[in-house]
């Protein structure tokens, strides 16, 4: 039989779990419900209730594997029939589903299976496409910088310039977010898209993979601030520059006069 104890501490677990439920309003009067569980990156479950009462993940399970590039390793499961059906989970029109929303058992289920999920499947970045372009980014923000130090000293404004483009690291919660720089505002993204000259899939996973810091860092602190650095937006394709100018504050593209200014500008701002 139960004792007091445990019956206290049983009462004290299930309060903290059903408190640490939340919701908050998001686009097309959908719901976006806040779990107090991690997935595998180490950031909050979530997942969305339309107006019409369907639970999904929003397309971000599949967004994920096609910007760590194991979509196919993904569609080749030889296990996902079963899995989805273990985990009541379907896929309807790009993104996941339970596969009865009316039953709270299934939806318990869905959100576990796509907590796993993307566990079983080693994600593949891009590295062999990359070129320089990163690196002439940050010339060209380092000149610009040193055009605006606050001492004339040419050693000291170098170590002043240096700091503000170097790679930062943010752990979330064990997993790892890179800012391509070091703006003096913490919560300021700056990411350096590159890959013009590679193929249209890869700029499209590339685009992808830079933007999903910003989308997962975005979960914990809604004051991320993303800006982009680019040579060129038009060589990317219409879906990926569409992606740039929706979750960014500022498409910063290189091949204007003035673009050095404005990044120097955005790195500085405190």
């Amino acid at each position: 039989m139960i004792n007091k104890t445990q019956l206290e501490l049983f009462t004290k677990i299930k309060q903290a779990i059903c408190d640490t439920v939340e919701y908050r309003e998001v686009s097309r009067n959908a719901i976006e419900v806040a779990t107090p569980f991690l997935d595998w990156k180490g950031a909050k479950v979530s997942f969305f209730i339309t107006e019409d009462g369907y639970v999904t993940d929003g397309g971000q399970i599949l967004s994920q594997f096609k910007s760590l590039r194991v979509i196919k390793d993904f569609e080749n499961w030889e296990f996902k029939s079963d899995y989805f059906q273990r985990s009541r989970i379907q896929k309807v029109r790009g993104s996941l589903q339970p596969i009865d929303s009316e039953s709270v058992t299934d939806i318990i289920r869905y959100v576990q299976g796509i907590t796993r999920l993307p566990n079983y499947f080693e994600p593949k970045p891009i590295s062999v496409t990359s070129d320089k372009f990163p690196n002439i980014a940050r010339e060209v923000a380092f000149k610009a910088l040193i055009n605006i130090a606050p001492d004339n000293d040419p050693d000291t404004a170098k170590k002043w310039a240096e700091a503000f483009i170097r790679t930062r690291h943010i752990n979330l919660n064990g997993f790892n977010i890179e800012n391509d720089m070091s703006p003096t505002k913490y919560y300021r993204l700056i990411k350096i898209v590159s890959h013009a000259t590679s193929s249209t899939s890869d700029r499209k996973q590339h685009v992808s993979a830079k933007v999903l810091d910003s989308l997962l860092w975005k979960r914990d602190a809604p004051e991320v601030e993303l800006y982009v650095v680019v040579d060129d937006v038009e060589v990317y394709p219409p879906e990926s520059r569409n992606l740039l100018n929706e979750e960014s504050e500022e498409l910063i593209e290189l091949k204007f006069e003035r673009s050095g200014a404005k990044l120097a500008e955005i790195l500085v701002e405190g």
